[in-house]
């Protein structure tokens, strides 16, 4: 009995880092977490390293949320939105992808600044 244990642990510790390894992860951003910007992007870029697809973004101001279409159905690693014109002020983003390879849900936060 013991040595079945010891075999059940053994495979358990194995398979444990490729399940760690399986879940898509941010690598960065454009405009990056924290940037102070001088002038208002054209896009959000998202980049992770492996293929997702966009299933929440959003993007809100002094409360209010901005309306940013993207395309659901896409799956890429490089996620690129097309961004209105931002005035100046602190901008929130959040988002949530699902991974294609193995349908992990992943999800995050980040704010940058637009100048006066």
């Amino acid at each position: 009995m013991g040595k079945r244990i010891q075999l059940t642990m053994a495979a358990a510790v194995l398979m444990f880092p490729l399940v760690v390894l399986a879940h898509a992860k941010l690598q960065s951003t454009s405009p990056a977490a924290g940037a102070q910007l001088a002038a208002a992007p054209k896009s959000l870029i998202l980049d992770f390293n492996e293929s997702v697809k966009l299933a929440v973004l959003k993007i809100s101001s002094a409360g209010k949320e901005i309306s940013v279409p993207y395309d659901e159905g896409a799956s890429a690693a490089h996620v690129s939105v097309p961004l209105p014109a931002l005035a100046p002020g602190t901008y929130q983003v959040k988002w949530s992808a699902l991974t294609v390879d193995d349908g992990h849900v992943v999800k995050g936060a980040f704010s940058f600044v637009i100048k006066p």
